[in-house]
């Protein structure tokens, strides 16, 4: 009777003891939900759970060099130029850079030597993408996408292009007058 009585407390430690070994791993199971969870990206319809902007910052240095550094003769360019342009300020609170200058050509025509415009030359933009950050008005402030914007950043004189239309009918009378 000793021998089954001991045997008893024994399978009953075990069970005890598989009891504490269960719960010890559901907390941990638990505690590793609970992380997850609160590591779990934020909806954008919330922005209470949006996370803070210092976590999501990205550094840009948009400092620009001497503007003049080796090209001397740039002021008053697109005053001097045979096509001159002049700038229009866009303004854009939800871009950075939020204020960019756009060119406008002067002239349908390029400037001749006597200062008057010649429609025998055209004046045409010249454009550049340049990239910008677009702020997301949805979802979390402080949130902005990277973007291509078509700048027209000065005007250029250039020789008109000339197409000629093809007349068959021509063809035809030129054939029976020869």
């Amino acid at each position: 009777m000793a021998c089954a009585l001991k045997s008893r407390f024994t399978l009953h430690d075990w069970k005890v003891e598989q009891k504490v070994k269960f719960l010890l791993l559901l907390t941990l199971w638990l505690t590793l939900l609970g992380e997850v969870a609160a590591h779990k990206p934020p909806r954008t319809s919330d922005p209470g759970l949006c996370p803070p902007l210092e976590d999501h910052i990205v550094r840009v240095d948009i400092r620009i060099r001497r503007q003049n550094q080796g090209v001397s003769f740039s002021r008053n360019l697109q005053n001097r130029s045979i096509s001159p342009w002049d700038y229009n300020i866009t303004r854009d609170p939800n871009r950075f850079p939020s204020e960019i200058a756009e060119a406008q050509c002067r002239h349908i025509g390029c400037i001749n030597a006597e200062g008057q415009e010649d429609r025998t030359l055209n004046s045409v933009p010249i454009q550049q993408e340049f990239l910008v950050l677009r702020r997301k008005r949805k979802g979390c402030p402080g949130l902005f996408v990277l973007e291509k914007v078509l700048v027209t950043v000065g005007c250029t004189c250039v020789t008109p292009m000339v197409r000629y239309l093809h007349d068959p009918m021509a063809d035809g009378v030129a054939d029976q007058l020869n």
